[in-house]
């Protein structure tokens, strides 16, 4: 067989791979999330559709460029990996593609398709003793792999063919049967090897390929039960992934609902508070304004009372004046001159007294007002002072429960969004080197829940310290612990400005 020939028939066997690997890519992503904990078509579901498109359109250059793309974002994704070596065979850069899938049995030694095709690069090179042993791998890592024992057997029967030609050369004479020639010589056939045979006469070579197809007829047999486990297996792993991918939209959808829930409540909570805090202050200030009209009403009655008494008692004091100075202006008229004179100087000054009296106690009277009116105003002032502190202490624990939200949700963004920017980082590391290592830590986790709860808050200016109780689960840790997080309000917004463990 012609080396062209050879190189287009292993190629062939890749290309028949690819396309059973393209409609199994679920199946494939299931088994490696099996291994390895990575929920199948969460991560990147579409970008693997993308390639998948491209690869199918032929578009191969642009399927590495894409691939290359995500596998920036997630280097160690073993499906991502798998289908670049794939495109790499595809434009005949066959040693990128092995070292790919090299690498690929050093990371994920119980993948059996990595170690599949690497044998189908290797035959293609002419390797066939590598590529037997990485069949061999093949076969150990999935007993009932049946197209990797379709290919060992193409492997050893090219094997074989190589052992006839060599026995050819040394005695080209030798009498062996063309047939048998060209089933070794062919990877697409279905005989798996075995021992080289030695040349012999006619009648000999003729019982030896007898025995040799017998013994390909229970290959047969053997392969076709293997490949039916192995349908079976596939059809288990789809149904599983169907089912896990079922439980973890009904899981979201659940706690999605909670949440909702749990924000109407607060929401109507704090709406009812607001409405009787309203309605308890305008009915302190319709008492306040009933119990000042009642008191103003009580001092006009009582001043009006003593401005009647007081006009009385002056007007029956002048009419006995002037009725004793009537008696007297017959007895002595200079007398009675003089003592009109005095009593008129007494009711000036009598006057003046009243009018002093009068002064004093309305001046009294707007000092205890003016005093009331000062109550009133600081009472209002200090009432507005513990609303507002509420309201702070409220927006503290709105950020706390915010921040808390966005670690369970892995929103790497609005995680970090809750930091302010002087935030005093752990053990120097600059901004930058810290939020990397947040971010790879809570991407790194396959679902995370953090809870707060007996939080205090004291706030301080625009600083507020924050005690509270979490506990931190995930699929790899449960922690509960006492923290401490001192936050500052930067514009309208509460930003954490340091993080320290205890209480």
């Amino acid at each position: 067989m012609a080396p062209e020939s050879q190189e287009q028939t292993s190629i062939h066997g890749l290309r028949g791979l690819i396309s059973k690997t393209a409609h199994k890519t679920a199946v494939l992503s299931s088994l490696v999330a099996a291994l390895f904990g990575v929920p199948a078509g969460l991560a990147h579901a579409s970008e693997m559709s993308d390639i998948n498109k491209l690869m199918r359109a032929g578009q191969y250059a642009e399927a590495l460029t894409k691939t290359d793309a995500v596998l920036a974002k997630h280097p160690r994704d073993a499906q991502l990996r798998f289908t670049k070596g794939l495109i790499l065979a595809e434009q005949s850069r066959s040693a990128e593609a092995i070292a790919v899938f090299s690498k690929l049995t050093e990371d994920f030694p119980d993948l059996p398709e990595p170690y599949n095709n690497l044998a189908v690069l290797y035959a293609a090179d002419g390797q066939y003793d590598k590529a037997r042993a990485a069949l061999d791998m093949a076969m150990r890592t999935n007993p009932t792999y049946a197209t990797a024992l379709e290919n060992l057997g193409d492997v050893y029967a090219k094997l074989a063919s190589q052992a006839y030609d060599k026995a050819l050369q040394i005695d080209p004479g030798a009498n062996v049967p063309q047939p048998k020639l060209t089933l070794l010589r062919s990877l697409n056939g279905n005989t798996t090897g075995g021992t080289v045979p030695r040349l012999a006469s006619a009648a000999s070579a003729q019982r030896d390929a007898k025995a040799k197809a017998d013994a390909s007829a229970a290959e047969q047999q053997q392969r076709a039960k293997a490949l039916a486990a192995e349908k079976a297996a596939q059809q288990a792993a789809a149904d599983k992934a169907e089912a896990e991918k079922t439980a973890i939209a009904k899981a979201t959808a659940d706690k999605e609902k909670a949440q909702a829930d749990k924000e109407k409540a607060d929401k109507a909570a704090a709406d009812k508070a607001a409405s009787d805090k309203a309605a308890a202050e305008k009915a302190a200030a319709d008492k306040a304004a009933t119990d000042k009209a009642r008191a103003d009403k009580a001092r006009s009655e009582q001043l009006a009372a003593e401005q009647a008494r007081a006009q009385k008692a002056a007007a029956d004091k002048a009419a006995a004046e002037q009725k004793q100075a009537e008696l007297l202006a017959q007895k002595e008229k200079d007398k009675a001159d003089k003592l009109a004179k005095e009593q008129a100087a007494r009711a000036e000054k009598e006057k003046a007294a009243q009018a002093a009296a009068e002064k004093a106690r309305a001046d009294k009277l707007a000092a205890a007002e003016k005093a009331k009116a000062d109550k009133a105003r600081a009472d209002k002032d200090k009432a507005k002072a513990e609303a507002s502190a509420e309201q702070e202490k409220s927006a503290v624990l709105a950020a706390l429960s915010g921040w808390a939200k966005s670690w369970s949700d892995k929103d790497v963004r609005g995680y970090l969004g809750h930091y302010a920017s002087d935030f005093d980082t752990p053990k120097g590391a600059s901004r930058k080197e810290w939020a990397e290592e947040r971010r790879a830590r809570i991407e790194d986790k396959g679902r995370i829940s953090v809870k707060v709860s007996n939080a205090t808050v004291s706030i301080s200016g625009n600083t507020a310290t924050v005690r509270y109780r979490q506990i931190y689960n995930s699929d790899r840790l449960t922690v509960d612990s006492r923290k401490t997080l001192i936050f500052v309000k930067q514009g309208n917004r509460w930003l954490i400005k340091q993080e320290r463990s205890g209480g």
